[in-house]
């Protein structure tokens, strides 16, 4: 398949690629994720503000595996959804427009991620 035969998500996706981070390749995801920083052009203190924020969510985000046994797919999907709109609510103020959409873009191929690892439905 050639680069013009690829719709656009398709092409959205290639460049949000997102690997099934598991908790044995946390460096990939780090990687990954200076990979996206760098392309906000985030740099010193912005960068640290920014990070903390992110790695904060991460934390509360990974706390919902303990109680994934207990909700349903489209229940966890939802709730990772919510804490997505929390982070994206706690970084809009401090990224200019193009910072926050390579943001918003970056997390939806996360979630899509995710959902598909997890089996989860995909509403």
């Amino acid at each position: 398949m050639q680069a013009q035969d690829l719709t656009k998500q398709q092409k959205e996706d290639l460049k949000f690629k997102v690997h099934m981070f598991t908790h044995n390749d946390e460096e990939l995801q780090t990687l990954w994720y200076e990979d996206r920083m760098d392309e906000m052009m985030l740099q010193g203190k912005l960068r640290e503000q920014y990070q903390l924020i992110v790695k904060y969510h991460v934390f509360k985000m990974k706390q919902l595996d303990e109680i994934a046994n207990s909700h349903t797919g489209p229940e966890m999907q939802s709730k990772l959804k919510a804490r997505v709109n929390l982070l994206n609510e706690d970084v809009k103020d401090i990224l200019n427009k193009a910072q926050f959409e390579i943001h918003k873009n970056s997390w939806e191929a996360i979630v899509r991620g995710v959902t598909l690892r997890k089996g989860w439905a995909t509403n």
